[in-house]
């Protein structure tokens, strides 16, 4: 019977935005003080590669350097693979976010240097396996 007088947290959620404050919330914040040159760079390098076909978002093997690739050993091989899927993956993320207008937010900016980073400490291990 206690449990009558509780509350469901929707209950206090009552607050109707029109579709303009909603589109506006929906953005991502900007960051004014300005995107990092290696960033933008890598960025464009992404998304030019991306519009030339040169790299297919649903095919990871499009991110492969092949005559690096294919002198590795298998194990190398396997582990290159399974890289190029996880940042393929992120390249999707980083493009949708393009693709919407959103070149200058956090959120494209965190992601765009998470993935260059990731793949420059990768390449210090294996070699330059990557086309990106």
């Amino acid at each position: 019977m206690a449990d009558d007088n509780k509350k469901n947290v929707t209950d206090y959620m009552t607050v109707e935005l029109s579709p303009k404050d909603q589109e506006e919330l929906n953005k991502p914040l900007k960051d004014d003080s300005g995107v990092d040159p290696k960033d933008m760079e890598f960025l464009k390098m992404l998304v030019g590669k991306i519009e030339k076909k040169e790299i297919d978002l649903l095919v990871p093997g499009t991110l492969i350097n092949h005559p690096v690739y294919d002198v590795l050993e298998e194990e190398a091989r396997g582990k290159a693979d399974v890289e190029a899927y996880k940042i393929l993956g992120a390249i999707r993320d980083i493009y949708r976010l393009w693709q919407g207008g959103d070149k200058e937010s956090y959120q494209i900016q965190y992601m765009v240097n998470k993935i260059r980073i990731y793949k420059e400490e990768l390449e210090e291990r294996g070699g330059d396996i990557f086309i990106i």
